[in-house]
């Protein structure tokens, strides 16, 4: 933070956030496109989440939508994991390849070690997104723990929580 040598009064000025990576000819993603990613993202989890909730209900464990929240913990975690492993199965060829989900995709950005390699598939669906699925079924804390993990996207170097346990960064793609 610098201020102006002959007015001790004015307003503080920070240095702006970078818009580089450390890695020499990158781009950090912005808050905006790591946002549009992760809904985008989000959407195509919903469609998979009306499927659950269709089959849950033909089959007659919920009669109505109300009765979603009174499921317990055993079919949260069941749910939870059919939806982990529909998220894999949609966004597994892109995560291999390239390190995109089809949000990230759309979004133009892509998910980078942080010396700019695309990470190993285990790493990413271990560490980015596994460890991060399961937390949130932890009453009170995992919903705590989530938003904590969102809102470390505000740093300088606008890496999450799951950035930090992953080693990784999101960065734009460059055509």
């Amino acid at each position: 933070m610098s201020t102006d040598p002959q007015n001790p009064y004015a307003t503080p000025v920070s240095d702006p956030i970078p818009e580089t990576s450390p890695i020499l000819g990158t781009q950090l993603a912005t808050l905006g496109e790591r946002f549009t990613g992760a809904f985008i993202d989000g959407l195509v989890g919903l469609g998979v989440a009306v499927v659950i909730w269709g089959g849950l209900f033909a089959v007659g464990t919920i009669h109505a939508f109300a009765d979603i929240g009174q499921l317990g913990l055993l079919y949260s975690i069941v749910i939870g994991l059919i939806g982990f492993a529909a998220f894999v199965a949609i966004n597994w060829k892109f995560l291999n390849a390239t390190g995109q989900t089809i949000g990230k995709r759309v979004a133009k950005t892509r998910i980078a070690t942080l010396t700019g390699e695309k990470p190993q598939i285990n790493d990413l669906i271990l560490k980015r997104y596994a460890l991060f699925q399961l937390i949130p079924l932890i009453p009170v804390v995992g919903g705590l723990f989530s938003l904590v993990n969102i809102l470390f996207v505000f740093r300088k170097d606008r890496r999450c929580i799951h950035d930090l346990v992953a080693g990784t960064q999101v960065i734009k793609v460059t055509l």
